[in-house]
Parts: structure tokens; sequence; C-alpha cells
């Protein structure tokens, strides 16, 4: 049965071989999309899952504010990770781990940069990484020890094993390589090359003690809980910590912390607190693709469903006969749905080839390395085949049971036609294709405003023409002030600048500032910027009171600080001016000192965040970029000159720059990704919407054949008859423009409230939404009854 079921289907699709075009284009883009979305989404989630303990690691968290959960740091207070190891019984192990990054790694006289951290070594008794070499339990124990990845084994040791062999790092401090680890895989929150024993770092670092130093967050702690641990009484236990132990100290600096725990699973994804180890994904950006591919699947079904019910009455005469001979409804009704299956089946093989060609682009679009061999994963695989079980199921379910429903004695005696209920729902659908083809459009025209918008947006300083070297892998800055004295000379250098802050780039960020005035038991949050004589006129800042830093006043370059208006508005000084003159204290002693200017609010960060109160101080020393303001358009020689003076000064360090206003659009990548998925998928339903459109225009037009000859006997022209066709569906696809509004209005103002400074949605995307699917329609149904109007009524109307 099965075989004649395949025979019949193969024989139906051969004969209505338009129809069947039609609906393997939307079957394959359907299919396309939803296996390439199904890989996207089956990575994402299966972040941090390969540890095999992940169900019980959590990581700790600064909360800042005591109603929210959502804000807060990654760093930890010392002596946090000590207290969760000796007071808390529910806690099996802790490991504390610290970047490592100030330190190069020296390779026959070069050095290279690479992603170190320190770690405890319980970091392989909590973490599933699988060890080529070494032992796990003691990698980690001793001073001067490092575990690195199979790939840094080969750059650094070639075919050699690398147990047992020493890496330099910063010049001459030697460590022993202890064990070598897999590469980190891709799915995982935490990738590293090397790690370093944190008993290396308590050795660089005399002041560090476990149980102190709660005001230094900066250090990072992983819990793993005993088995049947309840999670939400052990969060409530540890959140007062810092009170308990420290809060005295913390009071006296005018802020209120408290312990958060997250989950292992929900850090890559979920967690609103920034992730220094490696990506952070977005849950949203999940459920954003993961809705449009399933919308353009739904698209892909709803042709189907159409032109197979629109075509019912040319399969009724064969109902009716299989009937009379003995064919039940139910073996009719697998007899359809086989067809739905043997046509998505067809669609599916297409789509194993498209595939290859389609994921270069897709990686592109998505920021992703996917390779062809994940598409055989036995998710991604189980899922695709699911796919292929749905579609057919989701497509082909209602033409199988209307078909089949049909009556032999009415099919018969020749009383079959379109019925009104077939002819609604098709209505019904058309509306549905339209109103998502619509809303995407919208969604896509809000998002495209909104980047513009930030990109127009007055930034308050110049971002043009300033080159920017990166010192912060320098071991040795005995060299930078001749370096930058050097620079200074060249005519083509108008200013320069050294510091650790600049915009897209922030500085010492979360610094507790207690201004004159102030309550004691309150501070200020700021940004703490390290800077020179040189910061303001090189990124051309506008200073609205006091003056700059002058190098001839010990007091400026003691004492002085340079704060911006929102540092004013929010430590309650009314002016600029009234700011003068007031003083600045603060626990760690950045920010300190006596308020001499005030420079004009800018965007230090891209628009998605406020602006915060910043602090500059003249701090040379703790800055790490050297900013260039250019005077030249002949900026790829003026770059080699300095790279020749970088060579000079600093032998064996990469030379590494960045343009500043590249450097500072990066921000917005997000959105611009966000444009493209938006604009590939609005293209890809658009295009799914008018195939069904054409096949359903053409099935009006095949079987209104008779009444276009007549009306053109009687005098009609093509743009009567194209009238005749186009109305019915120009209202519906109104009706589904209206429809959306309220829906696209509502979820384009929410997320349009995630940005610190956004646009109005501006209402002309509207009616161009409305023109732009107008005019799609037209070209689809214009083409169909121009075409059948200019057909020669004699032709039409022969057989009457």
């Amino acid at each position: 049965m099965l075989t004649n079921f395949i025979k019949i289907a193969f024989r139906n699709l051969l004969r209505f071989k338009g129809y069947t075009l039609i609906n393997l284009l939307g079957l394959s883009i359907g299919l396309t999309v939803g296996i390439l979305i199904m890989l996207f989404v089956v990575n994402e989630t299966s972040f941090d899952k390969f540890h095999q303990k992940s169900d019980r690691i959590y990581r700790t968290v600064t909360l800042m504010d005591e109603s929210d959960d959502r804000e807060g740091y990654a760093g930890m207070g010392w002596g946090v990770g000590h207290q969760l190891r000796t007071q808390f019984p529910e806690v099996e192990s802790v490991v504390y781990i610290k970047d490592a990054s100030f330190l190069n790694v020296l390779d026959q006289g070069k050095r290279y940069e690479q992603s170190l951290y320190f770690a405890s070594p319980e970091m392989f008794e909590i973490f599933t990484f699988n060890f080529k070499e070494g032992d796990a339990a003691s990698a980690l124990e001793k001073p001067n020890t490092v575990v690195i990845t199979k790939e840094m084994e080969s750059r650094y040791f070639g075919n050699s094993e690398a147990i047992g062999k020493v890496i330099t790092f910063s010049d001459s401090s030697e460590y022993e390589v202890t064990a070598v680890i897999e590469d980190i895989p891709v799915n995982s929150h935490i990738q590293f090359d090397m790690l370093l024993s944190f008993a290396s770092y308590e050795k660089l670092s005399p002041n560090f003690t476990y149980s102190g130093g709660w005001g230094n967050l900066n250090v990072f702690n992983y819990v793993l809980l005993k088995p049947n641990v309840k999670v939400s009484a052990f969060r409530k236990k540890v959140e007062d910590i810092y009170n308990i132990n420290a809060g005295e100290m913390l009071k006296s600096f005018g802020v209120s912390w408290r312990v958060g725990i997250e989950p292992l699973d929900e850090i890559y994804l979920s967690s609103n607190i920034s992730n220094i180890f490696g990506p952070k994904g977005s849950m949203d950006q999940v459920w954003l693709v993961s809705a449009i591919a399933i919308f353009i699947i739904i698209l892909a079904c709803i042709n189907f469903v159409n032109l197979t019910t629109a075509r019912s009455v040319y399969r009724a005469k064969e109902v009716g006969l299989r009937k009379v001979v003995g064919s039940s409804r139910g073996s009719l009704f697998w007899q359809f749905l086989s067809e739905s299956f043997f046509l998505t089946f067809i669609a599916f093989l297409l789509v194993i080839i498209i595939l290859d060609m389609m994921l270069p682009f897709f990686n592109h679009l998505m920021d992703r390395n996917y390779e062809l061999m994940q598409l055989l994963s036995l998710p991604v695989l189980s899922g695709a085949i699911l796919l292929v079980f749905g579609i057919t199921f989701l497509a082909g379910f209602y033409p199988a049971f209307v078909l089949s429903g049909y009556q032999p004695n009415a099919i018969l005696k020749g009383n079959m036609s379109s019925s009104r209920k077939g002819a609604a729902l098709r209505k019904f659908l058309v509306v549905f294709q339209f109103v998502i083809s619509s809303g995407l459009v919208l969604a896509t025209l809000i998002v495209i405003d909104q980047l513009n918008f930030m990109r127009d947006q007055e930034l308050g300083f110049s971002q043009e023409q300033i080159l920017v070297l990166d010192l912060t892998r320098l071991d040795n800055t005995r060299n930078v002030e001749s370096f930058k004295n050097t620079l200074k000379m060249q005519s083509q250098i108008s200013s320069v600048t050294f510091t650790n802050a600049l915009p897209g780039r922030p500085g010492w960020q979360g610094q507790v500032a207690m201004p004159e005035g102030f309550p004691k038991d309150k501070s200020v949050t700021t940004e703490y910027m390290a800077v020179d004589e040189g910061y303001l006129n090189t990124l051309q800042l506008q200073l609205i009171a006091g003056r700059d830093f002058d190098l001839k006043s010990m007091a400026d370059l003691k004492d002085g600080l340079i704060i911006n208006e929102t540092s004013v508005a929010e430590m309650g000084w009314s002016t600029p001016e009234n700011a003068i003159g007031k003083k600045i204290t603060s626990p760690s002693g950045y920010p300190e000192g006596t308020v001499i200017a005030v420079v004009k609010d800018y965007h230090g960060m891209g628009l998605q965040e406020k602006i915060w109160p910043k602090v500059m101080d003249y701090n040379p020393k703790a800055s790490s970029y050297l900013a260039l303001r250019l005077s030249t358009q002949n900026l790829s020689g003026l770059v080699h000159d300095i790279e020749s003076s970088w060579a000079d000064y600093f032998p064996g360090y990469e030379f590494d720059y960045y343009f500043m206003d590249d450097d500072f659009n990066k921000q917005y990548a997000h959105e611009e990704r966000l444009i493209n998925v938006l604009t590939l998928f609005t293209f890809l339903t658009i295009i799914v919407a008018a195939i069904g459109l054409l096949g359903l225009v053409s099935f009006m037009v095949l079987s209104k054949t008779k009444e276009i000859g007549v009306r053109k006997v009687l005098g009609a022209n093509s743009w009567n008859i194209t009238k005749l066709i186009f109305k019915e569906f120009i209202v519906l696809i109104l009706v589904a423009n209206l429809l959306v509004v309220p829906f696209v209005w509502y979820f384009g103002q929410q997320w349009l409230e995630q940005f610190a400074y956004h646009m109005s949605i501006n209402l002309l995307i509207f009616p161009l939404t409305i023109i732009i699917t107008i005019f799609m329609a037209m070209l689809v149904v214009g083409y169909k009854t121009i075409k059948a109007s200019l057909l020669n009524p004699v032709e039409t109307l022969r057989a009457e």
C-alpha cells in the first residue's frame, strides 16, 4: 500500500508541476531556515553542560542594589570564597580565579599575548576539562606551575611533549608545565590558553590574603555544592556574607553589597552580569530567531494548505471513484498525507545541498563558526527528522482531512465547488502570512532607525583621526615617556595623551567617591580615569568650568581632578562653577583630590548605556593607552613611521594599535547583526508569502479563465480584469497591516526601552510598510492577471 501511495503521489506531483515547484520552494526555505536555526539554538543552549557536575556548579557575584538582582559584578571580595569554603557545610569546593592578562609569554626573544588566568587547585575538581597529559589533582598545587591547552603545546613545543618543560613570562618568570588539556570546547563560557597556579599569584602579590580584601572585587569564585542542597535556602543564607564580615567598612564607603549565586548553565545566556572569561550569548536572540524560524515554517505550510485545498476540486472525482470502489476515508487520509510527506522529503533532500552553500553565509550572519559536520550531530539530526515529520503533519493534515471527507454522491453528480468555509480559511491564512511579513518589515525598520539614531547623535568628543596604541602588555614602561615625546615631535601628530580610559574602553568603573558635603554613609559610584595633560585636547572635550591640568602646578598634578556634568549633578553641587574647589575622597584613594575643572558630558560608551559620573585624575603611571590625534591623510605612511619608532623603543613587543572610531562603533555590532538577521528573514518571509500568493492567484485565474474571456468579449480591458482579482487581496493586506500595528508598537517600545538613549517610533514606517506589501502583492497578482487578460477570448471560450 505504501508503494502505491508513493506512486500516486509522484504522478500527482508531476501532473501539477507549477504547484509542485511552488510548494517545493516554500518547504525548502522553511526546512533550510529551521535546520540552521536549530543548529544555532542547540549550540547556544548547550553551553557548559559538558561538565560532569554542571547541575551543582554556581558562580558567585557581587550584587550592588538591594532591590535588583540584575545589577552587579562577577568580581568578588577576596574573603567571600574563604567564607564559603570554611563556614558553609553546603559547599563541597570553591575555586579562586584571577586575571593574568598583564603577563606576556616570552618565546625565542618575542613576546606573545595569550589568554592567561591564575586558578586554584579546585579548578579541575569543579570543572571537567579533558587531560591529555598530567594529573588533574596536583597540576595547580605548587607555585610557578602552569597548565596549557593542546594548541599551546603545539605552538610553543611543536611535536614534543610539554610536561616538565618551562614557559617564561614577563622576561624572567619561569613556570613548569605540569599538565596539558585538550582544547577548550567552543560551548564553554570559560575560555583560556593557560592556567597558572594561584600559589604563583600569592607569591607575586604578598598583600593578598584569603581572609581580607573585602573591598577588592578582582577575584572570581565558582562553588560546587554538595548533592541535594536546597539552592533557594543556600542563596538566602550566603546573601549577607559582605554585611556580616565587612558591614561597617562598606557602610563607611557608602555602599551596600550582597552575594548572589548563578547556576552554571544560565551564565552564558541568561545572566545580566558580564563574563570576562569568554563569550556572552543572549536568550532574547535565541527566542527571536527561533520565533522567526517557526513563522517561516508556518508560512511554508500555509502555502501548501492554501494550494492543496484550492485545487481540491481537481482531486474530487478521484476521491469519489476511490470511495465507490471501496476505499475508506482513513486510507484516503493516509494517501494524501503520504503525498505531503513525499513532497517534504524531496524538499529535505534539496535542503541537504542548500545547507552546504548556506552555512558560510549563516556563520557570517550570526558571527559563529559552525561546521557542516555539526549538522550531523545527534541533536540536530534528530531535530531535522522531527522537523520533516512536523511539517508533513502541519502542511498535510488539514488538506488530507478535507479531501478524504468528500461524499461520492455529490461529487459524481457534478455538485462540487469550492466551499465558502474553504475560501474563508484561505483568506484567514493569507492575512496571517501578511501579518508576519508586515511585522518583520516594521521590526527591521525600527531597528534600522534606532541604529541610525545612535550613530547620528552628537557624542561630545571627536573620534575621527585618533590612533590608539595598546601598552597593556608592556612589561617595561621606562621608555614610554621618551616614546611619547618622540611622537609629539612629529608634525603629522597634533596631540598625544597617555590614559587608562577612552571612549569604548572605560577606566576603573564602580569606584566609590565620597564628595564634599555628602552624608558620611552615602557615596557616588564613579568611573576613575587616569589621564595626563593632553587628554582633553586629544579627544577635544569641551571645558565648561575651571582649567585643564597645568604641568607647572604641582597642586594640579598631585591633587587636581576633572569631572563631568553628571558627576556635578550626582554629587549635589548644582552647577559646574560651584563644583570648582570641592574635594572628593575615596576609601581606595581613587578618585581623591580637589576639583579643578568640569567638562561637558560625553558618551564614553555606546548609547545603549547612560553616561556615568567620570572623574579624571592626573596619573600617567596608571595608564595603559597612548592616543594620538593625527593631522594627515597619509595614515598608512604615518602608521608605518610610528611602528618603526615602536620597534626602536620596545624591541620584541608586538605593535598593537586601532583607530578609535572603528573601535567605538564595534559597540553597535549587536544591533548591526540584528538588522542583518531581520533583513534576511524579512526577505525570506516575503518570498515565501509571495510564492504562496502566486500559486493562489494562479489557481484563481485558472478558475476564472472563462469569466475573463466573457468580460473581454463585453469590452473589459487588462486593468479592469486585474482589479477584479487584486481587490480580493488588497483588503486582506490592509487588514493584516492594521492587525500587526499594535503588536509592533508595543514590542517596539519595549525593545527601545533597553537603550539609555533612544528614538521615538517613526509613524511613517507604518504607511511605508503598507506600500511595500501592497507593491509586492501587485507585482505577483498583476503578473498573473495581465498574462491571463492578454489571452484570446476565442481560445478560452472555445469549449462553450
